[in-house]
């Protein structure tokens, strides 16, 4: 249904309804802060990791919106035939970190329905915050804390979407489904575990990541990895003797070489139009974040280690949906940076693959891109249709068959760092844009 087919005195009554619980999506979202959901991978502390707090906090607020929930903890092993696809990783564990889905019941069921999808983990708090991370502050129009932009602040204008057509009185036509799941931040299993349940929204997805209120039909894929080159660790104040009679080897000085052809390969990379698309600002590349190498100020590193992240389009995708291509460039890159070296030849520098989350794209003309983006620019917002750099979970879902796009308040520049806020003015917007979409998608009876 387009947007000019529900009556405008339906669209001014869920715009007023926005405004009218507005406060509340407010004080929503600083519970949600204040629920700290660290993803388990970056850490152990007990008071701040875990999903499962945060998940009590949606499923009780789905349940006040008259939602039909489903709450249930995936399982890698229940999960275990999605092996070598994007998004599985068999050492997951999800014991008390369920994924939780609200569904409230349109009044045909064979009329489309629409979901919104977000995830309830966030990255760890790390250094140089100035206020608390986990207090919810509420300053000078922004609300901060670790989650605001991602995307805590985008789940909460969902459910204060939906909260506005329900207060408005609208009875629709279509299911509107929510759904909180974990994993997102290493990976996406918990939006695997939500598409083998099953869950197919024929009106779409949308995915209230940080856009600035831009429309994405298209994310990237990321991979994660990990090289280590070895060296045999020696004094480095003395003369060292050739490594064949035990001599020292300088992994630093291999590492610096690895580096300089990575620099080679990222410049050969930008000229590639599978690198490239019209919705990207910048092409993909290989970005090193972390680098290890030496235990001691006077002895030669034993290795060197780095771990980095890719970038990649639906262009590059494999048989099985993934980056597969895209790694095997990269070991085409060490097997060229090792061949004729005495030394790398009998000890082999070392690949390992980490994570690989997949890129998806939805086409512009699907109902889901045209009525959030004709939403958006009919209340006056300057929105683009743009790509989202970084991995999402649109993927998984447009490799399933469901147009799948990503639209939210706040800015991915702010997102995993410290003082991450989201504006109160992009959360109200956010909140009117997605709850006319959910008019126009899901039909008004």
């Amino acid at each position: 249904m387009h947007q000019n087919d529900v009556a405008t005195g339906h669209r001014q009554a869920v715009l007023q309804a926005v405004d009218h619980g507005f406060e509340e999506a407010v004080a929503f979202l600083r519970q949600l802060i204040r629920t700290p959901s660290v993803n388990p991978w970056f850490g152990d502390k007990p008071d701040v990791t875990g999903e499962g707090r945060v998940q009590r906090v949606f499923r009780e607020r789905l349940e006040g919106l008259g939602a039909e929930v489903d709450e249930w903890e995936p399982s890698a092993e229940a999960l275990a035939h999605h092996e070598g696809e994007p998004g599985y990783f068999a050492d997951r564990d999800f014991t008390g970190r369920p994924n939780v889905v609200g569904r409230i019941p349109g009044t045909d069921p064979a009329a489309p329905a629409l979901m919104f999808l977000g995830h309830c983990d966030v990255v760890a708090v790390g250094k140089g915050w100035t206020v608390e991370p986990f207090a919810g502050l509420r300053k000078d129009g922004n609300v901060y804390g670790r989650g605001a932009a991602d995307m805590k602040g985008g789940m909460a204008a969902a459910l204060g979407a939906i909260a506005a057509v329900r207060e408005a009185g609208i009875a629709l036509r279509g299911d509107v489904l929510f759904a909180s799941v974990t994993e997102e931040e290493t990976g996406g299993m918990g939006t695997l575990a939500l598409i083998d349940r099953g869950y197919r929204p024929t009106a779409g997805v949308i995915i209230p990541e940080p856009t600035n209120l831009n429309v994405a039909p298209l994310c990237r894929g990321i991979i994660w990895g990990e090289i280590t080159i070895p060296g045999r660790a020696g004094h480095i104040e003395i003369t060292q003797p050739a490594w064949q009679e035990g001599g020292a080897v300088d992994a630093i000085a291999y590492g610096k070489r690895l580096l300089a052809a990575i620099d080679e390969t990222n410049a050969r990379w930008r000229e590639l139009p599978e690198k490239n698309h019209k919705y990207m600002a910048a092409p993909c590349q290989i970005n090193v974040a972390e680098v290890h190498a030496g235990t001691y100020p006077s002895t030669y590193a034993h290795d060197f280690t780095i771990r980095f992240d890719i970038q990649y389009l639906p262009a590059e995708l494999d048989e099985k949906g993934g980056g597969g291509r895209v790694r095997e460039q990269v070991e085409q890159l060490v097997r060229d940076f090792s061949t004729g070296d005495a030394w790398l030849a009998e000890h082999p520098v070392e690949v390992t693959w980490l994570v690989d989350a997949d890129c998806g794209e939805t086409q512009d003309q699907e109902p889901i891109v045209t009525s959030t983006y004709r939403n958006a620019r009919e209340l006056g917002l300057p929105t683009r249709i743009e790509g989202v750099p970084s991995h999402t979970d649109m993927g998984l879902p447009i490799k399933a068959g469901i147009p799948t796009v990503t639209f939210g308040p706040g800015s991915l520049s702010i997102a995993h760092q410290p003082d991450e806020f989201v504006g109160e003015d992009e959360l109200r917007e956010a909140m009117k844009v997605m709850a006319l979409t959910v008019l126009d998608l899901c039909g008004v009876a």
